[in-house]
């Protein structure tokens, strides 16, 4: 049996050779409809959505340093013995993972991956994107665990159970991930074809960015979005003015009406009409 148990909810169950997840006795094998990106407005965020790729990243850099941990696999572990050896916990050149989401208005999403909402969020649809793609992709949700179990590289879920395995601190992200070996190959992007893109959602503090570099940035994404993505709808998140929690509210671009639509909500916000 090359079944695997995670924890004591959590079991990968195998059957000619694709596995499944199985938690508190419920199978997990669906893909959803849409997932969602979340982006700071910066040179690469922008570049991206000029380009219409996304950026597979080394593992390295992500802001968890258990995550991806080679500490996962029992041939892998080594003695901690200088502060060299931390970097390299999660340092895995070979793959390369682009992070996503089930979730569009979580607000803790919106606070650490867009600069506290100043950047944007796409809404993308899976099954066009999956069908845009000739490169050999694997679309994977993460799995949270509390005490996640050892695994041997031996095993044949030790190929994906490092870059799937997280804490459970993480569990409210809902995050799936996009898996490629040898990156490089494809100089770290996965190209998209731009019609899965559905909607783009700004954060409500968008326009407080003051230096003039940022200001330079948010004017080049708002021409890219209006000559690539102007037949898609613009949507902006936002509080609730009367429950705590987030809303998306559309924008009515190049008009009067979306100026005044902005400025209405935002004065609702501020005196609670």
């Amino acid at each position: 049996m090359n079944n695997f148990k995670i924890d004591s909810v959590s079991e990968v169950v195998f059957k000619n050779d694709e596995w499944v997840l199985i938690q508190n006795g419920e199978k997990l094998d669906y893909k959803p409809k849409y997932l969602y990106k979340y982006y700071a407005i910066n040179e690469n965020s922008i570049d991206c959505l000029e380009k219409d790729y996304f950026y597979l990243s080394n593992s390295k850099d992500f802001n968890d340093p258990f995550d991806c941990n080679r500490n996962l696999i029992l041939e892998n572990q080594k003695e901690l013995k200088n502060f060299d050896h931390v970097d390299s916990l999660n340092d895995n050149r070979e793959i390369g993972i682009s992070c996503f989401t089930e979730h569009e208005l979580e607000p803790l999403l919106w606070s650490h991956y867009t600069n506290s909402y100043k950047g944007f969020c796409l809404k993308i649809n899976v099954e066009l994107f999956l069908k845009s793609q000739s490169q050999q992709l694997e679309l994977k949700k993460v799995i949270y665990s509390e005490n996640p179990e050892i695994i041997s590289i031996n095993h044949p879920f030790s190929d994906y159970y490092q870059f799937l395995l997280k804490l459970n601190n993480w569990r409210y992200e809902s995050e799936w991930r996009l898996i490629f070996k040898n990156p490089g190959s494809i100089s770290n992007k996965v190209n998209f074809n731009k019609n899965c893109i559905e909607e783009i959602t700004i954060g409500y503090r968008s326009n407080e960015n003051y230096q003039s570099k940022e200001k330079s940035l948010i004017s080049k994404f708002d021409q890219i979005r209006k000559e690539r993505y102007s037949n898609i709808p613009l949507m902006m998140a936002a509080p609730h003015r009367t429950k705590l929690e987030l809303k998306k509210t559309r924008l009515m671009d190049g008009s009067a009406e979306e100026a005044l639509e902005v400025v209405n909500y935002r004065i609702r916000n501020l005196f609670g009409i």
